[in-house]
């Protein structure tokens, strides 16, 4: 699976269990639990050999990981929170670039008035 380029997430606008596991494990391993595990509780094991999670994590994250949540089963956010905020800021770009709103709203299947909130969100930041 290819990793987009996550380099214009605002942390602090992802949901806290989100930014927790940025701050264990880094951004692009975050991401790429949400991805495999995203919206079901996974159980953190006290040992490496006793998870599938090294198909997922370099064994560094996964060491990280199970040092913070060891014994826990932790409820991995979506990678829906990484998607909307990359689709978010593709929409502000092509907005400043001229896009209407009407051509932005059917490129990206949401309703004029989701698009107008998305392109407000630029302009409340500056």
């Amino acid at each position: 699976m290819e990793l987009p380029d996550l380099t214009s997430i605002d942390i602090g606008q992802l949901p806290h269990s989100l930014q927790a596991l940025i701050e264990c494990i880094g951004l692009e391993n975050a991401y790429q639990l949400t991805c495999a595990y995203g919206g079901r509780p996974k159980y953190i094991p006290k040992y490496r050999e006793r998870t599938k999670l090294a198909d997922v994590l370099p064994a560094d994250a996964l060491d990280a990981l199970i040092k913070r949540f060891a014994g826990v089963a932790l409820e991995i956010p979506k990678a829906d929170h990484f998607l909307r905020q990359l689709r978010n800021l593709q929409i502000q770009k092509e907005s400043a670039e001229g896009l209407s709103r009407s051509l932005l709203a059917n490129k990206y299947g949401l309703s004029l008035r989701q698009i107008g909130n998305i392109r407000r969100q630029e302009h409340d930041a500056r």
